[in-house]
């Protein structure tokens, strides 16, 4: 071996070198005020214009986060408070989860599926509040409006009282009217006071939430107004006005008959018809019939009746309806054009003659 020959460099290593190992991200710390999490399906957005949540078109309409809380109440203050589509107003009492709160609203179709909420649809509002104590002093309203730019409230069947105290969940049902815009309400209260004319108790521990909610048109119904409006008329424009104006006042009596089912905070049992004599959304048939051809039995004196070609409510025939006469003298009855008959109702109470009550 010769000393003064250099030897050849050690050759590199041919295997890589191991990659450094990404370390996995600490997840975000969650907030105990942050609430429920949302449902799937719309979740809602803060509208400043409107100054409550708001949904796009979809099959529900969820809240959030966004009404969790009330006012700036210690450790639960709501954003964006107090999240009402006009004056009212939470009360500033109390403590985040040992008070009053309404936390999350959600609206839902009650028989499901994936398409967007639409006018007519039966819808379930269901509100997670908080109830202080054993709940037996806390009551919630329920409200709707058709319009959210300016709403009109309607109650949701009768003032409810909580079941019992801490996180609890209560619900409302009504159907859609016509209207792309709309609105639920939720007022949870502690007592039991008037809501007077703004629709919301404004008490120390009371609180009030709004939810706006997108509604399709229904499509079935607009083409059938389409097509009766295209139609022409059988004679000439006398008779077609005719029958125009009688088609305003049937649609007229149908949206009075939706707005009393959705005040009455009733609905009748799945498959009742009305053919035992019940209150059902089918015919009222007095003779079991359902509604049938007229049995032949004469009205009473006091019997009252509405000559219509849907059937009416009971309670709209004792209201608005007229005693028996020449037009209407038994259950069945042909009166009119285009299929109308003689639906009767006894047993009216005292004063329902037909006119507007006093009271």
């Amino acid at each position: 071996e010769n000393p003064s020959v250099t030897p050849p460099p050690t050759p590199a290593p041919t295997q890589p070198p191991t990659p450094v190992p990404t370390p996995v991200p600490t997840p975000m710390p969650t907030d105990a005020n942050d609430g429920p999490p949302p449902s799937p399906g719309g979740v809602a957005s803060y509208d400043e214009v409107l100054g409550a949540p708001k949904c796009s078109f979809a099959p529900s309409c969820d809240s959030g986060i966004l009404l969790n809380g009330r006012a700036n109440i210690n450790n639960g203050a709501e954003p964006n408070e107090p999240n009402t589509l006009n004056t009212c107003t939470d009360g500033p009492f109390g403590s985040y989860h040992s008070d009053e709160s309404i936390d999350r609203i959600v609206v839902t179709r009650a028989s499901g599926g994936d398409g967007d909420l639409t006018e007519g649809d039966l819808v379930t509002i269901s509100a997670t509040i908080w109830c202080w104590n054993t709940g037996s002093n806390d009551r919630i309203d329920f409200y709707y409006a058709s319009d959210a730019s300016n709403p009109v409230w309607t109650q949701i069947g009768a003032r409810k009282t909580c079941p019992g105290g801490g996180a609890q969940t209560m619900t409302a049902s009504f159907t859609l009217p016509p209207g792309s815009l709309q609105a639920v309400r939720a007022n949870l209260m502690y007592g039991s006071s008037d809501a007077g004319v703004n629709k919301c108790v404004t008490g120390s521990y009371d609180d009030t939430d709004d939810l706006v909610i997108s509604v399709k048109p229904n499509t079935a119904s607009i083409a059938s107004i389409s097509e009766a409006a295209v139609r022409p008329s059988k004679h000439d424009d006398v008779q077609g006005a005719i029958e125009f104006s009688a088609k305003d006042a049937e649609a007229d009596f149908l949206m009075k008959e939706l707005h009393e089912l959705n005040t009455g905070g009733v609905k009748p049992a799945e498959g009742d018809d009305g053919s035992d004599g019940g209150k059902g959304k089918g015919k009222k048939g007095k003779g079991g019939a359902g509604g049938s051809e007229s049995t032949g039995t004469a009205a009473s004196a006091t019997d009252k009746y509405i000559c219509s070609k849907h059937a009416p409510l009971a309670s709209t025939i004792c209201a608005d309806g007229s005693v028996a006469d020449d037009t209407c003298s038994s259950e069945g009855q042909r009166c009119g054009k285009k299929g109308k008959k003689c639906w009767f109702m006894s047993g009216c109470p005292a004063g329902d003659d037909g006119e507007e009550s006093s009271e």
